[in-house]
């Protein structure tokens, strides 16, 4: 391995192995099979070790990944945006293969014979736009009775990843109007909720794995009981440490959030299904 006194990428002065304006290594030999792997090892085990130190916090400590970030102690953590891509990515990927393999073994024999007088009267109680949209909901019956609605619900599931993008920034918003005194930044309610939709994200997916091979209902329906239990003291303990207000205060802001997050939540959910429907 060869050091250059230069960084080839932004040809400024280099005084260790890493360039300190771009951050590239200066290591520039990289013509054997041997050295891509070791960087590639040493990126998943010790260069991005950020990942590895990010999940368990985030699974066992609510509320702490927020409170680090903004004690500036951010370096050693995956950003917050990332973090919620990636495990959003984990969760709805773990989704669909798992959903499919379940519904694969049936999916020949469960799928309707196809009436087009069913869809002929699908009807809507819009006022606004219904003329417009009928014809295209009329034709998404038809597709959906074809597949036995398989794209349709690839197409929801793809549209909640877009439509979360409008929901967090709505609920950092009741946030704020919830804990206006002391005055906050809207940010710290965004950031919280960021990280709250990444643990959700990365909980579930380890409650899909570990209940997908599981026959047995009556241990599936006690995992689940359990797994209710501490996504809900995660959710509360978290707003509880992040704004250090006591624990009626919290558990009241806590239930008027969880009122406003299922209402939008439900709303979402009926304005996604009509979109991917009519756009189908």
């Amino acid at each position: 391995m060869t050091l250059s006194t230069t960084c080839a990428n932004c040809n400024a002065l280099l005084s260790g192995r890493y360039c300190s304006s771009c951050g590239q290594r200066a290591d520039t030999q990289a013509h054997s099979l041997g050295h891509f792997l070791g960087e590639a090892t040493e990126l998943l085990t010790h260069a991005d070790s950020r990942v590895w130190g990010t999940l368990w916090p985030l699974l066992a400590r609510p509320g702490f990944l927020t409170r680090e970030y903004f004690a500036g102690r951010r370096a050693r953590y995956l950003q917050p945006f990332r973090l919620y891509l990636i495990m959003s990515v984990l969760f709805f990927v773990l989704s669909a293969v798992l959903g499919g393999e379940r519904g694969s073994g049936g999916a020949a024999t469960a799928a309707a014979p196809i009436a087009p007088q069913d869809c002929a009267d699908v009807t809507t109680n819009l006022h606004w736009g219904s003329y417009q949209f009928l014809p295209q909901l009329k034709q998404a019956c038809r597709n959906i009775r074809a597949d036995s609605g398989r794209q349709f619900s690839e197409r929801v599931v793809h549209n909640i990843g877009r439509a979360l993008f409008v929901f967090l920034p709505l609920m950092a918003a009741l946030m704020k109007l919830l804990y206006w005194r002391p005055r906050r930044y809207y940010l710290e309610h965004l950031l919280l909720l960021i990280h709250n939709h990444a643990f959700v994200f990365l909980f579930l997916s380890i409650c899909m794995l570990a209940t997908h091979w599981i026959s047995s209902n009556s241990l599936v329906d006690l995992l689940f009981l359990v797994a209710t239990w501490y996504l809900v003291r995660y959710l509360y303990r978290s707003m509880q440490l992040v704004y250090g207000q006591s624990r009626w205060l919290t558990l009241l802001k806590f239930a008027v959030l969880g009122c406003a997050y299922l209402v939008c939540g439900v709303f979402m959910l009926f304005a996604t299904a009509f979109y991917s429907a009519a756009t189908l």
